[in-house]
């Protein structure tokens, strides 16, 4: 088993407040028998995952689901221009990649 430092394995947050903010937070703790450490890593974590939560997922009506799997549903149509972005795009890497093999060193 692999030893770590504690450090490393907790970091510190620190927040500044006002006097009135910070007797509230403090009166909230208390009345929820947390300390006032515990009340805010459990309001941040709350928030957290709310925030992540609603970020990352994406809400659609059925309708809307419906529609996006039939389209994906269909075969893909055919875009010029984008092919010959991606044939000069791959030419240009070979062409880099070659030249670097060559070098000393490399």
């Amino acid at each position: 088993m692999a030893l770590t430092n504690h450090a490393d394995q907790e970091k510190r947050l620190v927040a500044r407040a006002p006097a009135d903010i910070h007797r509230r937070i403090q009166e909230a703790a208390e009345l929820q028998g947390a300390t006032l450490s515990q009340f805010l890593l459990e309001a941040a974590l709350a928030r957290a995952d709310e925030v992540t939560e609603r970020v990352t997922r994406i809400e659609a009506s059925r309708e809307a689901f419906d529609r996006m799997m039939t389209a994906l549903d269909q075969p893909a149509r055919s875009l010029p221009r984008l092919q010959r972005a991606a044939d000069r795009y791959k030419e240009t890497i070979d062409a880099t990649d070659s030249q670097g093999a060559t070098e000393p060193g490399a």
